[in-house]
């Protein structure tokens, strides 16, 4: 599946559930292995930058209502988690931006002696910017669904098949008759157990890009890549690839791309209050930049937290990253090949009143710099909010 940023890359629980406390509702009694979290979320947000423009910037306040449930059921070796949250959104000034967004995920897991077979999917209805090239408010849906299967050869061994269909719509057509499309990759797997929770895997994805809008566009896309995934000691997880892709467009006029592509991330605990995750990402994304069809992300970012007191925990994040273009373009009187560097910093603390009330702060920069000036923008966000958990 492509990434969509580095923060992109989010698990179930992130994605459905704002700040999930441990506590759960258990329903067992009337429904063994059932437990479901319900959350109420209530935010105020300060933006400097709205539109993430790079001059004649408009701020506003934010009220950000945020909704959601988390149910998972465990039936012997077997699971099934469901989540959704809403994101209520009211503008102070620029009313006209009033929107909710959807988020919602589901994952079936199905635990035989020698074969696992899951079924992922995750639906994303939202306003925020779905990679860095794209800035300001843009309404789009994204929909992920993706089976798996894993059989067993051996204690060591074992063989893997999956399948990805992602489907990707703007409602702003001037975007989405560009990159409006579906992706299709079809994988396979080779694990080798190397320690007791890890394993050392080697995959191959291809599949192909269609573009209902701009068929041009269409593309044939081929990826090779070893990974580690699993606890490599007490200490340390990791979810890290890196391999090849061969991106072959099916028009002879259409740039292609062969190179290096990594993703994944590398958690760190050295104490039990201690967490520090390094996300990375280089990817091909799709562009609407001039005639550019893609351009290539390089990124990552680093996140640390930590529970300073019982009842109060902290977090620092700092990440950045280049997109590089391979085709020149032009812009005013500008010819040149795009290149643009993004940095983002921010901290957050919480604290716990109770097991069902907390509150936070956080503050977040976001900036590009580009060598054309047009696409530079700073952007700070100040974040207050209450979760109630029950």
């Amino acid at each position: 599946m492509k990434r969509i940023g580095i923060v992109g890359a989010l698990t179930f629980a992130s994605l459905c559930f704002t700040g999930a406390a441990a506590a759960a509702l258990d329903l067992s009694e009337w429904v063994p292995g059932l437990k479901v979290s319900p959350f109420l979320s209530e935010r105020f947000e300060y933006d400097t930058n709205v539109f993430q423009a790079p001059s004649h910037a408009q701020s506003d306040e934010i009220f950000k209502t945020i909704p959601g449930i988390v149910a998972d059921y465990t039936f012997g070796p077997h699971s099934l988690n469901a989540g959704y949250r809403a994101e209520i959104l009211n503008y102070v000034h620029l009313t006209d931006q009033d929107t909710v967004h959807h988020i919602a995920a589901g994952q079936l897991r199905l635990d035989f002696p020698k074969t696992l077979l899951t079924l992922k999917e995750d639906f994303t209805r939202t306003s925020d910017p779905p990679n860095t090239e794209l800035t300001g408010r843009i309404l789009s849906n994204t929909n992920v669904l993706k089976p798996a299967a894993e059989y067993r050869l051996t204690e060591r061994f074992s063989t893997g098949l999956s399948f990805t269909w992602t489907s990707v719509r703007f409602d702003d057509d001037s975007i989405g008759n560009l990159i409006n499309r579906d992706e299709y990759l079809f994988g396979a797997s080779v694990y080798w157990k190397m320690l007791p929770k890890a394993d050392l895997y080697l995959t191959y994805d291809g599949g192909f890009d269609r573009f209902p809008e701009s068929p041009d566009r269409n593309f044939v896309r081929n990826q090779v890549w070893v990974g580690v995934r699993g606890d490599l000691t007490a200490k340390l997880s990791s979810s890290l690839h890196a391999g090849v892709e061969i991106r072959v467009p099916d028009q002879s006029n259409q740039e292609g791309f062969t190179g290096l592509i990594f993703g994944g991330d590398l958690t760190y605990r050295p104490t039990e209050r201690a967490t520090i995750t390094l996300l990375a990402d280089r990817s091909t994304q799709e562009s609407t930049f001039g005639t550019s069809v893609f351009y290539v992300t390089t990124n990552a970012t680093l996140l640390a937290q930590y529970q300073l007191l019982p009842k109060l925990s902290i977090r620092a994040q700092l990440g950045g990253g280049v997109n590089d273009y391979s085709t020149k373009q032009t812009v005013g009187a500008q010819t040149d090949w795009r290149h643009d560097s993004f940095l983002n910093a921010g901290a957050q603390a919480e604290y716990t009143i109770q097991p069902w009330l907390r509150v936070g702060v956080e503050y977040l920069r976001t900036s590009r710099d580009s060598n054309f000036s047009l696409f530079e923008f700073v952007e700070d966000r100040i974040t207050g909010r209450v979760t109630f958990q029950f």
